[in-house]
């Protein structure tokens, strides 16, 4: 092959790559952002998790859009995807880092708690919390090669956990479904 047919494949390849930058591969299935639910779970199954969160809501309407994190965890060899749709629409695609076995049953420990990474991580240990705290802050804004970056509200949780061989709760902080913080808090 010459250098200028070489040249010209790279440089095909390289005007094709932005078409397929987000798309998640399940199988021999390649699934694109946009893609609606019901598409996804046909092409790679059900989500081993999914939560739902409202992102807007309007005065006598209610909730008028929506967020959904799916979790797919493969097995310890191979990493965790988040996939996140807005309102229908698969908007995002992530990698969490490796997956793990799930157990039959939660077992729950301060260690448990402090090295799980993601939402779905801790609910698949230590099960759901006894109470949780959800909303949605604003960073502050920042600038950025003289011009604004757009402001993305950040949800923030707090989940209550009460573990029964400590005589402290647990407050875990998730900053878009990733641990943040644990702190102690006295149980009464």
């Amino acid at each position: 092959m010459t250098r200028s047919r070489r040249f010209m494949w790279m440089l095909v390849l390289t005007a094709l790559a932005p078409s397929v930058q987000g798309a998640l591969r399940c199988g021999s299935y390649l699934v694109d952002n946009d893609a609606w639910p019901i598409e996804v779970e046909e092409r790679c199954g059900p989500p081993d998790y999914v939560v739902e969160y409202p992102t807007a809501t309007v005065h006598g309407l209610g909730v008028v859009q929506t967020e959904m994190h799916w979790y797919y965890n493969p097995g310890p060899q191979r990493f965790i995807r988040r996939l996140t749709f807005r309102n229908g629409k698969l908007a995002q695609v992530e990698s969490l880092g490796y997956g793990f076995h799930v157990s039959e049953r939660a077992s729950c420990n301060i260690s448990t708690l402090r090295h799980a990474r993601t939402e779905y991580e801790l609910v698949a240990r230590c099960g759901e919390p006894i109470s949780k705290r959800v909303e949605w802050r604003t960073p502050k804004p920042t600038r950025r090669l003289e011009t604004w970056q757009g402001i993305r509200p950040v949800l923030v949780q707090l989940w209550l956990y009460d573990l029964s061989d400590n005589q402290f709760r647990q407050v875990v902080t998730l900053r878009n479904g990733q641990v943040v913080d644990i702190e102690s808090r006295p149980s009464r």
